[in-house]
């Protein structure tokens, strides 16, 4: 048994000075089963924000095919499109984008205590502040699975917990929060 802090960080090369980090909070996995009797083993258990879960769901939970996620999007003016439905033409810098959804991201993590007031909260600021038409939708993706964004914003939503909010995350479309849902 042990406690293992868990993180990553990926590279984008599109403008040759983003980086990406996603930090996965600590996952305490502890092995209970019966060392010393064959017949009468336990299955292993992983034990994430004090819920308990068999080692029958650990694979599906540990390599998800499909999630669901809310986003907010700041575009900026090196931004593949640097254009969106608030801002015709986007003149502000890759720092200055990341600056304005460091502010966004410390209003939500004062609410991340509480899923149902995270989600409520960030589907608020997405529908007034993202760049991405899926402001409409209070930044609602959908389900997705692999292969089908960007591969910062996939590593960083698929290693997500559920209910879980990123750090900042860089992709050649601008600078991204993400909210796991599903």
């Amino acid at each position: 048994s042990g406690l293992n802090n868990l993180s990553s960080a990926m590279e984008s090369t599109t403008s040759g000075k983003k980086r990406t980090s996603v930090e996965i909070n600590a996952v305490k996995i502890e092995d209970k089963s019966d060392r010393d009797s064959f017949s009468q083993k336990r299955p292993k258990a992983v034990e994430t924000n004090s819920t308990t879960v068999s080692s029958d769901t650990t694979a599906s939970m540990a390599k998800p095919t499909h999630v669901r996620a809310l986003h907010i999007l700041r575009k900026h003016k090196d931004s593949k499109r640097p254009s969106s439905w608030r801002v015709p033409k986007i003149t502000i810098s890759h720092d200055q984008a990341r600056e304005e959804l460091q502010g966004l991201l410390e209003i939500l993590q004062e609410e991340a205590h509480d899923m149902g007031s995270l989600k409520a909260t960030f589907e608020e600021l997405a529908k007034e502040e993202s760049d991405c038409s899926s402001a409409k939708r209070g930044g609602d993706l959908g389900v997705f699975g692999r292969g089908k964004m960007r591969p910062e914003f996939e590593h960083a939503a698929f290693a997500l917990d559920v209910g879980q909010l990123s750090g900042l995350v860089d992709t050649s479309s601008g600078v991204h929060i993400i909210l796991r849902t599903e």
